[in-house]
């Protein structure tokens, strides 16, 4: 046997190695074209991150009650009402989201008592040991700009808190209610003024609110003399 090579046999040798690249790549070329190819491994995926859970709907209602400055004992209320002699629609409404928006504050109880008039509710008041006695008043406004408006529309909503015991009114509040397509668009009296509502609920959200403020005060002047 020869251990030399032979200039044939490195002719063989390179033909040979030529032929198995050539049969590779033709192999290569048929598992491209008929989509084949083995997949290249992917990396593996990070975990993908869970949507936090959405808040509570009713934690996103602005008519909500804030849930800062609550008041910090139970405060009861008794809440008469005095209607117009036309007993619009709108005063039902007011009327029930005004009890309503109350109760919905911590530590506030709110019950109606009926039909009142100021002098009815100061004898109500004085019969009360605790909390307070609340009359809502409406009024048909009608003069308006200098202007009477006939069979209006809108409202003076005014309220009144007297105290237990003595009957004694502890404070009063007035807010109007434009409603949407009345005779005339009654004008603000600025940032200070009185303030106006075109919708039946903003006007009761915005009375409940005055209410709610008053009583808060009431509790830090009872807190400072007691200290």
């Amino acid at each position: 046997m020869s251990f030399f090579t032979t200039p044939e046999n490195k002719t063989l040798k390179s033909c040979g190695l030529a032929a198995v690249i050539l049969l590779f790549g033709l192999f290569d070329s048929i598992e491209a074209q008929s989509g084949r190819r083995a997949a290249k491994p992917q990396p593996e995926s990070s975990p993908v991150p869970q949507p936090l859970a959405s808040p509570d709907p009713l934690s996103l209602d602005p008519k909500a009650p804030p849930t800062f400055g609550s008041l910090k004992h139970n405060v009861r209320l008794l809440i008469g009402r005095q209607s117009t002699r036309r007993h619009l629609q709108s005063e039902d409404v007011i009327f029930a989201g005004f009890v309503n928006r109350l109760n919905a504050f911590p530590n506030v109880v709110a019950s109606p008592i009926g039909e009142f008039k100021r002098q009815d509710a100061i004898i109500q008041a004085k019969t009360v040991t605790e909390g307070f006695v609340v009359l809502l008043s409406f009024e048909i406004d009608s003069f308006q700009g200098g202007t009477i408006i006939l069979n209006s529309p809108d409202l003076q909503i005014e309220y009144q808190i007297f105290a237990p015991g003595t009957g004694k009114k502890l404070t009063r509040g007035k807010i109007y209610f434009q409603s949407i397509g009345g005779g005339r668009m009654r004008k603000s009296d600025g940032p200070g003024g009185t303030p106006i509502r075109i919708t039946a609920e903003a006007a009761a959200i915005e009375t409940a609110d005055y209410v709610h403020d008053w009583l808060r005060l009431d509790e830090m002047r009872k807190q400072q003399t007691s200290n």
